[in-house]
């Protein structure tokens, strides 16, 4: 690990829902945060993708990470997840959200035993933890490729529930429509549209969680042309249909 790479922040919970449950509502983490899967699975919305965590997983949610997740259980669902933050907030910034498969729990139960009675060692706990985890996760780098695209990525994020065309991307660019379409499939590993609708569904999950407005209402919102269409894609990123996830 990094010198002086002290924590100035810690807190632990243990979480417990039953069936189906929708999380990741603030979109946006100003501080980085490690999850662990004790019961059930979740599909995590992130970056245009959908990526999964399954009992025994390691989900770790680096600093600046938008994302949503919908979580399943037979009927149980629970998971540890640790908030905290380091004392500089360049430290580690170079990691970014991804999962560590079959991580052993022995780490997490010890801190989960003694956080309310004996914190310190809680703490103790996490710094190894932390001296693990940082040697086993994946750096990423910004590509060439990837820097060509940001504009794009960004227009997409602030203009989601917009009608958006190839070439106005593209021109964002400055590359040509095939071009364009090539290279952003390749860094991102997705179509532009459906980064798009990666993102509107977030959306749409925070809506369904935090408002009472109507499917259609939260489909006129987001962007969509129907909420028939609305509840496909839904229904495709999550395994789920709209009025399932607000009535979880």
């Amino acid at each position: 690990m990094q010198k002086n790479c002290l924590i100035s922040n810690y807190s632990f919970h243990l979480y417990n829902y039953q069936n189906i449950y929708s999380a990741g509502p603030e979109l946006y983490f100003y501080n980085p945060c490690i999850g662990y899967v004790k019961k059930g699975y979740a599909k995590f919305l992130y970056k245009g993708q959908t990526l999964y965590a399954f009992e025994g997983d390691l989900i770790y949610i680096a600093y600046g990470t938008k994302y949503n997740s919908v979580w399943f259980g037979s009927p149980d669902i629970e998971w540890y997840s640790i908030k905290f933050a380091f004392k500089s907030q360049y430290d580690f910034h170079e990691y970014q959200f991804q999962i560590l498969k079959e991580y052993p729990s022995e780490l997490f139960d010890k801190m989960n035993e003694t956080y309310e009675n004996s914190y310190l060692l809680s703490v103790s706990y996490f710094y190894q933890l932390l001296d693990d985890i940082y040697k086993k996760l994946q750096t990423f780098p910004k590509s060439a490729a990837y820097t060509t695209i940001e504009p794009a990525i960004e227009y997409i994020e602030n203009n989601y529930n917009q009608n958006i065309a190839i070439h106005t991307l593209a021109e964002l660019c400055n590359c040509s429509e095939s071009g364009f379409f090539k290279l952003f499939k390749k860094s991102t590993g997705v179509t532009p549209i459906a980064y798009k609708h990666n993102i509107m569904i977030q959306h749409a999950l925070d809506l369904l969680s935090h408002t009472n407005l109507s499917i259609e209402e939260i489909s006129c919102h987001i962007g969509f042309s129907s909420s028939n269409y609305f509840r496909t894609v839904c229904f495709k990123l999550t395994g789920e249909t709209p009025k399932r996830l607000r009535h979880k």
